[in-house]
C-alpha cells in the first residue's frame, strides 16, 4: 500500500469515527488489515486491529469489534510470534474484558486464542517442595503413613525446560481466571481457567471467597477436594499441592499449616493432604520434552510404585471411606488417581452401582495380583468432567 493511498484511507477512517458513521468505519478497517498484510510486520498490524476493535467495542459496535478480534487472532494465526510477551497478553486480555460477559463472542474469542497460545512454550520451573512433615501425631494411621512416606531431606536441584500446553498457555488461563473473579464474580468460569494455569494461590483464594458466598458450611472441604483430584487428574502435581496449602492455610474456619492430623471434622484435608504426600514419594522428576504437556510427572516402565505405597493408598482410601462417599465424583478421580499413579485397574462403573465398592476391588485386586503397571489414559480422558 502506498503511501499516499495509506494516508488518504487513515484520513477517511478518522473522518468516520468523528461523524460516527461505524459501519463505513468498519468496511475502511477491513480494507487497511488486506492491504496491510503485504507493507508491514505482523506486530503493526495487531496493533492497528487492537486499537480498532477496541474503538468499536467502546462505541457498543460488537459485531465489528468481534470481527476484528477474529482478524487478530487469525493474525496470530499466521504469524511467526513465538513467545506471549507482557504487551501482547495485555491487548489479549483488554479485548477479552472488553467483550460482552456471558456472550459466544467472547467464548469463541477465548478459545481461539488459546488455541494459538497451545503453541508458545513457556519456561517451567518445577521447584515448590512439601514442608518438613512433622512425625508426632494423634493418630495410628498418621503415624504409619508418615513414617512410610517421609523420605530423607534430599536437596533436589530446580529443572528449567521448555513445555507447551494442549489446553492453551497457563499465563493466559490465569490472566483470564482473574479478570472473570476480580471484576465480574463468575466463580464458575474462572474456575475453569485456574485449573489450567499453574497459579494455585490466587485459585485457593479465590475458592475461599466462592465458598463462603456460594458454599454451604458443610462443604468447605468439599470445594477444595474437588480441585486438589482436578489438578492431580491432570498431572499438575504441584499447582495442586499450591492451592491445597494455601486454601487450609487462609481459609478463616481451618487456618491450620500442613501437615495434619487437621481437625476431625473435616477428615477429608486429611485424606487430600496424605495423598499429596503418597503421590510426592512415587513421583519421579526428571527432564521431559518439548511435546509434553506441564506437570506431567514421567512413569518409567523400569520404576513402578513400590508395593508399600501402593498398599499405603489403598489403607488411605480405605481408611477415609465414609469422607469419599459424601459425593461419588470424589470416588471416580480418586479411581482414576489410582490408576494414573499407582498402577491399578481401573474398573468400569457398571461393575456396580456402589462407586466405592468398584475402587476398593480394584485396589484389592491389583494389590493380591501384584499388577503394577501404569495405565496409560488418553489426554482427552485426563480432561474428564473437571470443567
Amino acid at each position: 500500500m502506498s503511501r499516499t493511498s495509506s494516508s488518504r484511507l487513515h484520513d477517511k477512517l478518522e473522518q468516520c469515527k468523528q461523524n460516527k458513521d461505524f459501519y463505513e468505519a468498519h468496511q475502511i478497517c477491513r480494507t487497511i488489515y488486506v492491504r496491510l498484510h503485504s507493507s508491514t510486520s505482523d506486530e503493526n498490524i495487531l496493533k492497528f486491529l487492537f486499537e480498532s476493535a477496541c474503538y468499536f467495542l467502546e462505541h457498543n459496535q460488537s459485531n465489528s469489534g468481534y470481527d476484528l478480534c477474529k482478524c487478530y487472532v487469525e493474525t496470530l494465526n499466521r504469524s511467526s510470534i513465538n513467545d506471549l510477551t507482557d504487551n501482547l497478553l495485555q491487548e489479549i486480555c483488554i479485548l477479552f474484558q472488553s467483550l460482552k460477559p456471558y456472550h459466544d463472542e467472547r467464548t469463541e474469542f477465548a478459545c481461539n486464542v488459546l488455541r494459538w497460545s497451545s503453541q508458545v512454550s513457556s519456561d517451567q520451573q518445577e521447584d515448590e517442595q512439601l514442608p518438613a512433615l512433622r512425625t508426632e501425631s494423634n493418630s495410628s494411621l498418621s503415624t504409619t503413613l508418615l513414617s512410610t512416606l517421609t523420605e530423607s531431606s534430599s536437596t533436589t536441584p530446580s529443572t528449567k525446560r521448555l513445555v507447551y500446553h494442549k489446553f492453551g498457555h497457563p499465563r493466559l488461563h490465569q490472566s483470564f481466571a482473574h479478570i472473570l473473579w476480580e471484576q465480574e464474580k463468575n466463580y464458575k468460569d474462572s474456575r475453569y481457567h485456574y485449573l489450567r494455569s499453574h497459579d494455585g494461590r490466587s485459585f485457593a483464594i479465590m475458592l475461599i471467597e466462592a465458598h463462603q458466598t456460594l458454599g454451604y458450611p458443610s462443604e468447605i472441604d468439599l470445594f477444595i477436594a474437588q480441585s486438589v483430584l482436578q489438578y492431580l487428574l491432570l498431572r499438575n502435581f504441584h499447582t495442586a499441592y499450591l492451592v491445597f496449602v494455601t486454601y487450609v492455610e487462609q481459609h478463616p474456619k481451618i487456618r491450620q499449616p500442613p501437615p495434619g492430623p487437621f481437625s476431625n471434622v473435616y477428615p477429608m484435608l486429611n485424606f487430600l493432604w496424605f495423598l499429596l504426600v503418597c503421590l510426592r514419594k512415587i513421583l519421579i522428576k526428571t527432564s521431559m520434552n518439548n511435546n509434553l504437556s506441564s506437570g506431567e510427572p514421567i512413569h518409567r516402565s523400569d520404576a513402578p510404585p513400590s508395593s508399600e505405597t501402593t498398599r499405603c493408598f489403598s489403607s488411605l482410601v480405605n481408611a477415609y471411606k465414609l469422607s469419599l462417599e459424601r459425593d461419588s465424583t470424589l470416588v471416580q478421580y480418586v479411581d482414576r488417581i489410582g490408576a494414573l499413579f499407582f498402577g491399578l485397574k481401573q474398573k468400569s462403573s457398571t461393575s456396580s452401582s456402589n462407586p466405592f465398592e468398584n475402587l476398593m476391588n480394584s485396589l484389592t485386586a491389583n494389590l493380591s495380583n501384584g499388577t503394577r503397571g501404569i495405565q496409560q489414559q488418553q489426554q482427552s480422558d485426563l480432561d474428564l468432567d473437571v470443567d
